[in-house]
């Protein structure tokens, strides 16, 4: 599961998005505005419902192994989601414990499907079991796609085909649970607390 992400440099979007005012982002959650490359930028709700629906669902996630055997997906479209880094809790003695994965500050894309509910663009963010040195903390992961491989995604359906550079070079550490409220802002949320092991 992916509950929380960052965009802390929206700067080579500013070129591209230039009806936006894009600050940096150290804390997106569900609900939120997020921007979604298709053929072009355009932003959505990250929440997304079926156009059929009676009521909304706000799905903030699909697993990638059901992806399109699940009716609330079939007729989605799929995106590719900015971003830099996210969050992941780890339950450690009945708390939750906050941990943020990044690959030393480079942003990437996660794989994402969208759709319209009621003349409202909605997104979720393709899930995949996560790599083996990052199940420690948790078992699932977004699925991620660099520069040169967002065609995979977006023309051949093709999930993590030659990502595994990318994979690996994700690290994590632990953050403090400022970044637990969704309102809470800033560099703090992504601090490293000194001193904690793995």
């Amino acid at each position: 599961m992916c509950g929380r992400f960052a965009l802390r440099n929206p700067e080579p979007l500013l070129g591209k998005l230039d009806r936006f005012d894009l600050e940096p982002q150290f804390n997106i959650a569900p609900g939120s505005k997020i921007i979604l490359e298709t053929d072009k930028l355009i932003t959505a709700k990250w929440g997304f419902t079926p156009y059929w629906a009676n009521e909304s669902f706000d799905l903030i996630n699909a697993r990638s192994e059901t992806l399109w055997k699940k009716n609330s997906f079939k007729d989605s479209s799929k995106c590719l989601i900015p971003a830099d880094g996210w969050y992941e809790w780890k339950v450690t003695e009945g708390r939750k414990v906050p941990y943020f994965f990044e690959n030393k500050g480079e942003s990437f894309f996660f794989a994402g499907i969208y759709g319209g509910y009621r003349g409202e663009l909605g997104a979720a963010i393709v899930t995949m079991e996560a790599s083996s040195h990052l199940k420690h903390v948790h078992n699932r992961m977004p699925v991620l796609i660099n520069e040169k491989n967002k065609a995979d995604w977006l023309d051949k359906n093709l999930i993590n085909s030659n990502n595994s550079s990318l994979v690996e070079a994700i690290n994590y550490y632990q953050v403090s649970t400022f970044v637990n409220n969704p309102t809470n802002q800033g560099k703090q949320c992504v601090e490293e607390i000194q001193g904690v092991e793995r």
